[in-house]
């Protein structure tokens, strides 16, 4: 025998059943809205220089020269605050893909990590930069490659700005090795300025700003209890909703 409950049939009118629809959507978007909220990128490192030192300036990591680089504090992005102002890159033909920073990170209990910084090529830098990344083997794969395009003005001393998907290896990964060097010109054995006119030189400088690595935080397992900050969320919109559909049901009562 089955029981079939009718609010109808027990004294509910219709307001009742349409004030209970709209509860019930508001909960459910309640409830999905502190659910995708945890999936949102989260900082995880990230190197801004504005104190004139390597340190970083949210998070931890460390950040180096390689390759024989040099570096000095200068104006940052769109010349505001500070940047890292690097030169001394490998002779034209010379070191391909060994010369200019590297950060080591944690990316422990993080997935989808991204890198994003600002970028400005001098008239005679290499106008091609690489990004690879490893997990501590000693082997660099290559994540990606920028390559400006060489204009008599407008190509070089102008900021950039960088983004990088970086493979899912680097996920999870107690240290994390992500470095940014110059690079020959993409079919040639050999470095390219900046800006046509210019010719590549190693004294070119290559400035760096606003240096950052975000992740999606990973779930630590599912819990039929969920933790305090998600109920509690979770509570504010189920009462937030009730009140605002209760005055909605009496006004039009």
């Amino acid at each position: 025998m089955r029981f079939i409950f009718s609010p109808l049939r027990h004294g509910l009118d219709s307001s009742f059943i349409v004030f209970n629809n709209q509860f019930s959507r508001f909960l459910f978007y309640g409830f999905l809205s502190v659910a995708t909220s945890s999936q949102a990128q989260i900082l995880i490192t990230r190197w801004d220089f504005d104190a004139a030192t390597i340190a970083p300036s949210s998070g931890t990591g460390s950040i180096s020269l390689i390759g024989g680089t040099a570096a000095t504090f200068a104006g940052g992005f769109d010349d505001e605050n500070v940047g890292w102002r690097t030169a001394h890159y490998p002779d034209q033909g010379q070191g391909n893909l060994t010369a200019g920073i590297e950060m080591q990170v944690s990316t422990v209990g993080f997935t989808g990590i991204t890198l994003s910084y600002n970028v400005r090529q001098g008239m005679e830098a290499a106008n091609s930069q690489s990004v690879l990344w490893s997990t501590g083997n000693g082997t660099f794969q290559t994540a990606q490659v920028f390559t400006i395009t060489p204009a008599v003005t407008g190509s070089a001393n102008t900021w950039y700005t960088r983004s990088v998907n970086l493979p899912s290896g680097s996920d999870n990964q107690g240290n994390l090795y992500v470095q940014i060097v110059s690079s020959f010109s993409p079919g040639l054995n050999s470095y390219s300025a900046s800006q046509l006119g210019s010719s590549y030189t190693r004294s070119g400088p290559v400035r760096f700003d606003n240096i950052s690595f975000s992740g999606t935080a990973t779930p630590t397992g599912f819990s039929a209890v969920p933790e305090p900050a998600t109920s509690a969320a979770a509570a504010a919109a189920a009462l937030i909703g009730f009140a605002v559909l209760r005055k909605r049901w009496a006004s039009n009562a």
